[in-house]
């Protein structure tokens, strides 16, 4: 698999988020008030556009966008960490 830009619509992201919850089929069709079958479109419409195919295809989705998702997190992190510290001026340096 490639690593290239997906954009998720809004209900993707729906579905992917109570995916990566644990929920199935039946469960994100309940909770989004649509019919199982337009669940499994979705996912296999995922499936194409991850270039995901063979067995267990929710499990290598589920672990592909959790792993974007803790990379994504990771880097907004990393930004918004100083690049450097002042212990001069930091409130927890001890005085002279």
């Amino acid at each position: 698999m490639t690593e290239q830009p997906v954009r998720l619509g809004p209900r993707e992201q729906q579905i992917v988020e109570l995916l990566l919850q644990g929920c199935d089929n039946a469960e994100i069709a309940s909770q989004l008030k649509m019919a199982r079958r337009t669940v499994k479109a979705h996912f296999n419409r995922l499936f194409l556009r991850f270039g995901i195919t063979g067995g267990i295809k929710r499990v290598k989705l589920a672990t592909l966008l959790y792993r974007r998702q803790s990379c994504l997190q990771t880097n907004v992190m990393d930004r918004a960490l100083p690049t450097s510290v002042n212990t001069e001026s930091s409130s927890l340096s001890p005085r002279a």
